[in-house]
C-alpha cells in the first residue's frame, strides 16, 4: 500500500487516468485457491462452489502490482468477512490513507473506503459509476 501522502497522491493520479475514478488507491478481490481437504474442520473449507480452498484476499495497483494480502480464511469465508477482519481494513479505519477508496465488486459492501457497484442502477448517474468502476 502507498507508504505516506505523497504515494498515496502519485497513485490517486494513476487511477484517475485509467478511469476518470477519484481518491482510488487500489482494487481488491478475493480468490479461491485450492487446497487439499485439512483432516480438522473440513467443512469450513469448502466454497461456494463446493470444493475446498483458502479464500485469499488481494490488493492491487494502478498497474495491477500486488499491494497487499489477507490469507487466513477457509473457503467458506465470505469476501465482506474477510475485509472487515483484516489489517488493511484497520489501517483504512484508522484514516492512514487520507480519505482514499479501494474498488471492490458485489462481494464486498459499499463502504466510506470501499466503493462497489450499484446492484440496481437508478439514475444514469448510477450507471455511470458503475460504468467506470468496469473500466477498471
Amino acid at each position: 500500500m502507498p507508504r505516506g501522502m505523497p504515494e498515496v497522491i502519485a497513485t490517486k493520479q494513476k487511477f484517475y487516468r485509467v478511469a476518470n475514478f477519484p481518491n482510488v488507491i487500489g482494487l481488491i478481490d478475493g480468490s479461491h485457491i485450492p487446497i487439499a481437504a485439512p483432516s480438522l474442520n473440513e467443512d469450513i473449507y469448502v466454497n461456494r462452489k463446493n470444493f475446498h480452498s483458502l479464500n485469499i484476499q488481494a490488493v492491487c495497483d494502478a498497474n495491477q502490482i500486488f499491494l497487499d494480502f489477507c490469507n487466513r480464511y477457509p473457503g467458506s469465508t465470505h469476501d465482506s468477512f474477510v475485509w472487515h477482519n483484516c489489517r488493511l481494513y484497520r489501517r483504512f479505519q484508522a484514516g492512514e490513507f487520507g480519505g482514499a477508496h479501494l474498488l471492490g465488486d458485489s462481494g464486498y459492501p459499499l463502504e466510506e473506503n470501499l466503493m462497489t457497484p450499484i446492484m440496481q442502477p437508478g439514475n444514469r448517474n448510477q450507471v455511470n459509476y458503475n460504468n467506470s468502476l468496469l473500466r477498471m
